[in-house]
């Protein structure tokens, strides 16, 4: 994974092999003071622990944070399209593989798994781990709210329920209707769960919640194009920034939530944000910048390739009057390695 930047990377004094007392040294952390002992050849010269990546938790800004993630790891990505025929070879569900949910029954009545399939067994945890190391960096989210797909529900649960809050459905934030479609036939779309039908089935949503696109203002958007998506989801990120919060916001989403949320962050901001200069997301693998073809429909294979899976890119609010304005925050949380798998480089092959 990613070293923490120079600026806050400290050295820890390795003891000596002779019997002499270990040193112990310290280091600020803003108004906060860490005290580090070393752990003898354990720990190598160039170790660095999470108490030396910047925390945010004194900054009276934090509510101006908005983390925009990707939803996490998929099971038809990984164990292919027909994966419920092979699972359930018998006519009973049998995983083959520990990274496919032991059970479906959480699912139910949802059986449309083509169009909206669920994360991975893997995909749950890693998503626990990301809320983990937000906890740590004194930016834990006070408020989630997620796209209605299946896999972005049940990230953004994974998450809420560590956390102990609820996640509310965000309609607004749902993918084109044409990646649905074939030709002229638009009928084709997720059958998503009501948000009372997934607090019964135990995850951790608010039934409550009022989106700024209800599933049936989306519903009608059956022709939307691809450019009117991304203005929809604009729209909602830009609304749910407006509003006041005693701490971080995580919005859960897709590979194109990210997209947006990067090119929402490419304006000017003023010289009143120079706070935030050092205030950092774990994502930071490509420049964010704005199709400068508007009309020009985003690859998805790219976005994929972009933004990885559990992908975060963190955004602030750089002023306090309309019209708001936003840019990117880099290494806020630190990266995410596992084997050749990371949630801020992408993965070629």
């Amino acid at each position: 994974g990613q070293m923490a930047p120079p600026s806050t990377r400290t050295a820890v004094n390795v003891s000596r092999n002779d019997g002499a007392p270990r040193k112990k040294e310290r280091t600020q952390e803003g108004s906060r003071s860490v005290e580090v002992e070393s752990a003898g050849s354990l720990m190598p010269g160039n170790a660095v622990t999470h108490a030396f990546w910047p925390r945010v938790s004194d900054s009276k800004d934090r509510h101006r944070l908005i983390f925009v993630m990707r939803n996490a790891e998929r099971v038809d990505r990984v164990f292919g399209p027909d994966w419920m025929e092979t699972e359930s070879a018998f006519g009973k569900f049998q995983p083959t593989d520990q990274n496919i949910p032991s059970s479906l029954k959480h699912l139910l009545p949802h059986t449309n798994f083509i169009f909206d399939p669920p994360i991975t067994t893997m995909g749950k945890y890693t998503s626990q781990l990301v809320a983990r190391a937000m906890t740590q960096r004194g930016a834990s989210p006070k408020k989630i709210v997620c796209s209605p797909a299946l896999r972005c529900v049940q990230t953004a649960s994974a998450i809420a329920a560590l956390l102990n809050i609820k996640c509310g459905i965000e309609y607004g934030l749902a993918e084109p209707p044409s990646w649905f479609s074939s030709g002229d036939c638009y009928n084709l779309s997720p059958n998503y769960i009501s948000p009372e039908q997934f607090a019964s089935l135990g995850y951790s949503i608010d039934p409550g919640y009022s989106p700024v696109f209800d599933l049936g203002t989306v519903s009608k958007l059956k022709h939307e194009t691809e450019k009117e998506t991304k203005e929809r989801i604009d729209f909602v990120l830009r609304y749910l920034g407006t509003e006041e919060r005693s701490g971080p916001l995580l919005v859960v989403g897709h590979a194109l939530t990210c997209q947006v949320a990067g090119e929402m962050a490419t304006t000017p901001s003023d010289k009143a944000s120079n706070a935030w200069n050092n205030e950092m997301t774990s994502y930071e693998n490509t420049e964010m910048k704005s199709n400068e073809n508007s009309d020009e429909p985003p690859d998805t294979l790219s976005l994929g390739i972009k933004f990885p899976y559990g992908a975060v890119v963190s955004i602030a609010r750089a002023n306090t009057t309309m019209p708001y304005r936003y840019r990117i925050c880099r290494n806020l949380i630190p990266p995410l390695t596992c084997g050749r798998y990371f949630n801020n480089k992408p993965v070629l092959d």
